[in-house]
This record gives structure tokens, C-alpha cells and sequence, in this order.
């Protein structure tokens, strides 16, 4: 590491060896974008030295010291961004010395824009290649939340005791709660590599007039216990209509709640319904210890506080399905776009849980948010839902392999990001009723066993083999003319015109110019690129600016100007 003694004593951003190394810089598909096009924007696109050595720098002049700091001589050093990237390209900067220049170069912009960077969620944000290191906490707060220390692999148990999208909206009663959840579904949690479930209840589920519920409760967790897996209880937010409904009834209602999870052994943390301090005193009076979990979302990660407390930790809401931004579309072109910009954004999010972790000293639990939704399609049948034409095609996404990949990239790049925290929960099991037969639907995208069943969810225990997927942005192939969508064949390449039937040629409205007199030479990187390929590079390129832009204005500048739906 080339970092000074000096700054051992606060947080840097490093590249993650574990990710980008020797071994797998080579896989990268294009370093200008996975890390220069992140970062050479920051800071008004400076950096300097730490301890200055009285220049400035930039992605368009790199200090010599990157260079020499590898083992290259002061007569061959690497001036800028864009000759280091054509230089590893001609395989003239080794994997290792490469792997070093990046990480010099991440760790100065860094250092550069270190006051900003400590209230920054996204001042670490290189696509999930960075990490966060030198973080301590001043509570000595655990980075698990399981006695084993291994991240929590959680399934919710959505529409159990809350109604749901998994129950249509309807009420269980608590003898169609155990009928939902049996003991081979907790069995089969444990086989996927499940290792806690997440129960969501409402808020006085265990005060005295709840009894029935407390008690179907109970039982679930002894038949998940039995197959290994610990729980966490969500308190879900009541219907409050005043003021005194929210402070003394409540009060009573997180009181009962600690007072059962303190006792039942499966449980490792109870979650509240507010992110309010409050609350935390009501736990604290009748647990002490008690690990509970905040809830938060991303527009509410620098504005959380608390007082210091080991066994605090934050609940964070990754959901990406609630603005329009997120879930319009309304062709076929427009749906693969759609789950191109959910791809892209995906990775960002290892920087905030991380910055949480360092700055706040609240490690983080991905509560929800986890699945392969990319519309609110779920609601289409809803009072409040919008309709943009997001739902149309969705028939079109079962049995395409397109659709399959992308699913499985989405599904991977959120289990490595969500990984780096506390754990995650995703958002539902299976639909009641549904015997897990049939073809994905939107709901079943949201259910972990229906996912598993169609092959889109990777293995979830190698974290480090799940960095893989973001090694390199999504692959940008959504502009149609694919396996999928095959395009209309045409007799010949009519360029800006069309194949006219009945005269059998091509026609135009504008007549094409005269074809110019060839140059002597040829022109090698154009071969076989007729003016079709052109365009649909030409399309491809413009769409992924295009995302890429979106990307950054939603993360980097938060959520103004995108419509939140109901």
C-alpha cells in the first residue's frame, strides 16, 4: 500500500483488491469508464498530493510519482488518464502496476475532496470497485449481526401478519398464516443458502390484546430455529390518528415488542417502525442490549441521528420502483433500457452502505429493496397506479434469453453490494396460494423461491467471486435485434432508405448523394460495418451516455425533479 503513515489516521477510499487485482484488471472492459469517467469530473476534475508538492493535477496530467511508485523510471512515466488506458491496453503497464496507478490515483482524488467526502454518501463511489478502509468505531459497534459473524442471508415473510402483494392485499387469518409458512419452506430457505428470516408485524403484535398473533408468532420461530435459521422482527408503522396514539400507545407497543424479542432465542434484532429516538429509550428501558435496527432510505442517509449506542444499526430501504424515472417505458426498447439504468445504479450503492458503516458508525441491513422488479407493475390493479405503458409487454421478458441475463446481472450486483454491510433481506418467499409452478410473473420477481426456481439468482455465500458482476457495467446491448428480436430481414442495406416492395428497390426521401471516388487506402476498423451497424453503434452509445447521465443526476445530486409515486 503507497499510502503515507500520515493518513493511516482517517478514512481512505482504496481499490478493493479483492475485486480489481492482478488477475481480473485484464477483465475490465474499458478502465477509462469503469474508473477515469467516475472520477475525473470530482473536484472540478483536480487533485493534488498529499504532502503537496506544489502542482495540480488532473486526469490530464498524472503526478510522476504514480509512476515511479510502481517501479517505472522518471524517462517513462504515464502523463494521463487516456495514455495509461491505451498503454495497459498495449499491454505496455503490467496488471500490477496498473492495479497500483488506480488505486494512487482513487486515494488522492479522495484525499483531495476529504472534507466533502466525510458527509458524502457517494464520496467512495467507483461502481463498486472502491471500499472504505482506516473506519473505527468510537462504540465498538459489532459488524454482525449473527453469532456465527456471517452476513445475514434473509428472506422476508411477506403478507404473514402485514397484507401484502404475496397475499393480494387481503388479511391472513393465523390459521392461513401456518398453512403459508410450513416447515419445508424454512428447510428450503436453508438448501438456497437463507440463513434468517424476516418477519414483519404490526406494531402491537405483542402488546396483551394481540395474543393470537404473538402466539402464531411464536410457533413460526420455533419451526425456523428447528431448521437453523434466526429472525428479525420489523414493526410495522400503525394507522396513528393522533397525537397521543403515536407517543403513549406506541411507547407501550415497542415496550411489549423488546420485551418479547429480548426472550425468544431465534430472534437477533428487532427493527422500529420510525426513525425516531424516541423509540430507541422505549427498547432501552426494557433491553438494554437488544441489537435494533433504524429505518432509513437513501435521500435520509447524512440527516440520521442518534445517540451513541453499540447495538444500533440501520435498516436501509434500496427500493428503486418509486419515482417515474425509475419505472416508465412504453416499448420494447424502452423496458431494456430501463433495466440497463437499475443494472448501472446497483453497484453505486456499496458507497453509501459503506460511508454509514465508517462515518456514522451504524453498520447497515438492506431491510428492503431486494429483487428483480424493475416497474410497480405488482399495482397495476391499484386505485393510485399510473399507467405509463410499463406493464404492456411484460410476456415478452418469460422466455427470452436477453431478459434472462440481465435478470441474472441485476440479481448478482445486488447481492455483492448488498453484501458489504450487515446483510439483506429479500423481499418476499412466495406468493400464498401459488405452488411455484408456472411462468415469472412480476409478482414472482419479487419472490425469492420463484427467482431460485428460474435460474436468475447466482450462489449467494462467495461475495468475492459476486464482485465479478461489477467488474464492468452492464452489458449495453438493449437496442433490439437479437435473438429475441430478430429485425425484419431486408433484400439489400438501403442506408437512410427503405426497401420499397413494389418496385423492388430501394426508396428515399431525400435522393442519396453521388458515391464519392474511393480514397487509396482502407480504412481496416471499418470493415464490415455497413451504414446499419453504424447507426445501431451509433444508438448504443447515445443510450448509455444517456443512462450514465441519469445515473449520476439521481445519486449525485439526489432525487430533485423525478415525481415520487403514491
Amino acid at each position: 500500500n503507497l499510502t503515507t503513515a500520515a493518513a493511516m489516521s482517517s478514512p481512505i477510499c482504496a481499490i478493493d483488491r479483492t475485486i480489481l487485482n492482478d488477475h481480473t484488471i485484464g477483465k475490465v472492459d474499458n478502465l477509462g469508464l469503469a474508473v477515469f469517467a467516475k472520477l475525473c469530473g470530482v473536484n472540478r476534475g483536480a487533485f493534488v498530493l498529499d504532502p503537496p508538492d506544489g502542482k495540480t493535477y488532473s486526469c490530464l496530467s498524472f503526478p510522476g510519482v504514480f509512476s515511479t511508485n510502481v517501479g517505472r523510471g522518471w524517462n517513462d512515466t504515464i502523463p494521463d488518464s487516456a495514455t495509461f488506458t491505451e498503454s495497459f491496453a498495449a499491454g505496455n503497464i503490467t496488471a500490477s502496476q496498473a492495479v497500483e496507478v488506480v488505486d494512487q490515483y482513487v486515494n488522492a482524488v479522495y484525499k483531495t475532496s476529504a472534507e466533502g467526502a466525510s458527509s458524502n454518501p457517494y464520496g467512495c463511489d467507483v461502481g463498486g470497485l472502491a471500499t472504505l478502509q482506516n473506519c473505527t468505531s468510537s462504540t465498538g459497534t459489532p459488524r454482525s449481526l449473527r453469532k456465527d459473524k456471517d452476513i445475514i442471508r434473509a428472506v422476508t415473510l411477506s403478507g404473514a401478519f402485514v397484507p401484502s402483494f404475496a397475499t393480494g392485499g387481503e388479511t391472513l387469518t393465523m390459521n392461513e398464516v401456518k398453512e403459508f409458512y410450513t416447515d419445508t419452506d424454512f428447510k428450503e430457505m436453508v438448501k438456497l443458502g437463507v440463513n434468517t428470516i424476516q418477519i414483519p408485524v404490526p406494531c402491537d403484535a405483542f402488546h396483551t390484546s394481540s395474543k393470537d398473533l404473538a402466539v402464531t408468532v411464536t410457533q413460526l420461530l420455533n419451526g425456523a430455529a428447528k431448521a437453523g435459521l434466526s429472525a428479525i422482527i420489523v414493526l410495522v408503522k400503525p394507522d396513528v390518528t393522533s397525537d397521543r396514539t403515536a407517543s403513549e400507545v406506541v411507547d407501550d407497543h415497542i415496550k411489549a415488542a423488546a420485551s418479547y424479542a429480548r426472550s425468544a432465542p431465534a430472534v437477533i434484532a428487532l427493527q422500529l417502525p420510525f426513525s425516531t429516538p424516541s423509540l430507541l429509550s422505549s427498547v432501552r428501558s426494557v433491553a438494554t442490549k437488544l441489537p435494533v435496527l433504524v429505518p432509513i432510505n437513501k435521500g435520509e442517509l447524512s440527516m440520521i441521528s442518534f445517540p451513541p449506542d453499540k447495538h444500533v444499526f440501520a435498516a436501509l430501504d434500496t427500493d428503486a420502483t418509486s419515482t417515474v424515472a425509475d419505472i416508465a417505458s412504453s416499448d420494447s426498447e424502452g423496458d431494456r433500457m430501463k433495466m440497463f439504468y437499475h443494472e448501472s445504479i446497483t453497484c453505486i450503492d456499496r458507497s453509501p452502505i459503506e460511508w454509514l458503516s465508517c462515518y456514522q458508525d451504524m453498520p447497515v441491513y438492506v431491510t428492503s429493496g431486494f429483487d428483480l422488479a424493475i416497474d410497480d407493475c405488482i399495482s397495476q390493479n391499484g386505485d393510485s397506479f399510473k399507467d405509463y405503458g410499463q406493464c404492456d409487454r411484460f410476456d415478452e421478458t418469460t422466455d427470452s434469453d436477453w431478459w434472462k441475463r440481465h435478470r441474472q446481472s441485476l440479481a448478482g450486483r445486488q447481492l455483492f453490494t448488498y453484501s458489504k454491510g450487515l446483510g439483506w433481506s429479500f423481499s418476499a418467499w412466495k406468493l400464498y396460494g401459488d405452488d411455484g409452478s408456472g411462468d415469472i410473473t412480476p409478482a414472482k420477481l419479487k419472490c425469492l423461491r420463484d427467482v431460485a426456481a428460474a435460474g436468475l439468482l447466482p450462489p449467494m455465500e462467495d461475495t468475492n467471486e459476486l464482485g465479478t458482476f461489477c467488474l464492468n457495467g452492464p452489458t449495453n446491448d438493449f437496442t433490439m435485434g437479437d435473438e429475441t428480436f430478430a429485425p425484419t430481414p431486408a433484400p439489400v442495406d438501403c442506408g437512410n432508405g427503405w426497401w420499397n416492395e413494389t418496385i423492388g428497390d430501394c426508396s428515399f426521401w431525400v435522393p442519396p448523394q453521388p458515391t464519392p471516388a474511393p480514397t487509396k487506402g482502407s480504412c481496416p476498423s471499418c470493415k464490415g460495418a455497413g451504414t446499419k451497424e453504424v447507426a445501431l453503434a451509433a444508438a448504443a452509445g447515445a443510450v448509455a451516455a444517456l443512462v450514465t447521465n441519469l445515473v449520476v443526476k439521481k445519486y449525485v445530486r439526489g432525487n430533485h425533479g423525478y415525481e415520487v409515486l403514491p
